[in-house]
Formats: C-alpha cells, sequence, structure tokens
C-alpha cells in the first residue's frame, strides 16, 4: 500500500464519522423547525420502511434501549402517530403500525430528506453518487460481518 493510500485509509473513519454527524446535525436542525426530535423522526422514518414489527424488533432495528423506545412509543400512540396491536401469535407482543395521522409527518420528513441530500451531495456527479453508494455499502458488509468469522 503506497503512503498516500496508507494516509488516505488512515483519515476514513473521521471522515465517515464526521459525515454522519454532520448529515445528522443537519437533518435535526431542518426537523426540529418542525417540532421533530430526533427520536421521533426515526421510529417514524423506521415504521414508514416497515410496518407491523413487535417492539423488540423495532429497539434491535434503531440500535436503542427497549424501554426508551418504550417511552417514544407511548408519546407517539398519545399524538395518535402510531398505534400498539396485539400479535395475533404472542399475546405477549405488540406490533407498532403508523397511524393515517402519520402520513402527513412523513411527507415533511420526506422533504426533509430531499433537502438534507441535496446540500450534501452538491458537487458531485450521478456515477459518483452511484459509486460513493456502493462503495459505503461495502464498508457496511465488511463491518456487519464483524464476529460471524469467529
Amino acid at each position: 500500500m503506497s503512503r498516500a493510500t496508507e494516509e488516505a485509509a488512515s483519515q476514513l473513519s473521521f471522515e465517515l464519522h464526521s459525515a454522519a454527524r454532520l448529515l445528522r446535525r443537519n437533518f435535526d436542525r431542518r426537523a426540529k423547525a418542525h417540532g421533530l426530535t430526533r427520536s421521533r423522526w426515526q421510529v417514524l422514518w423506521q415504521l414508514a420502511r416497515e410496518e407491523g414489527l413487535k417492539q423488540a424488533e423495532l429497539a434491535d432495528r434503531m440500535d436503542v434501549a427497549p424501554i426508551s423506545l418504550a417511552r417514544q412509543l407511548d408519546n407517539l400512540e398519545e399524538e395518535q402517530l402510531v398505534q400498539r396491536v396485539r400479535d395475533s401469535e404472542d399475546r405477549r407482543c405488540f406490533r407498532i403500525y403508523l397511524t393515517p395521522a402519520a402520513q402527513p409527518v412523513l411527507e415533511i420528513l420526506r422533504t426533509l430528506a430531499e433537502e438534507t441530500r441535496a446540500e450534501a451531495l452538491a458537487g458531485l456527479q450521478a456515477a459518483e453518487i452511484v459509486q460513493l453508494r456502493h462503495l459505503l455499502q461495502q464498508v457496511r458488509l465488511n463491518l456487519g460481518r464483524e464476529g460471524q468469522d469467529s
């Protein structure tokens, strides 16, 4: 590996972390103007991708403690944005669904995501964006194998 490649690789973790932090901060700033906190929009966004998850599955996908998620779900249910439905196969569990009232909030989130993406990717060509996605996907897959090789 060349010295330039080694230097670039050594800065990669910092750049990835910094870019992700700035993306979250930018999106959070936009969302806050609409009264949406990160914890609220993350729950809604995840459910928009996959409704009907059990609370434990949703907490796992979001990488949060189940008790923290339970509080968020309580608040979102109180606002009538989500509903808990008893699992027909396991009465101890609830499955989480979006309500029709969540759709306008999701539209706002989609618009904010588009604005944030446009700002983040400004100056990149379409082929570069595709390449960046592919490269980041490969990094994620590599890291996702952690512990599987043991």
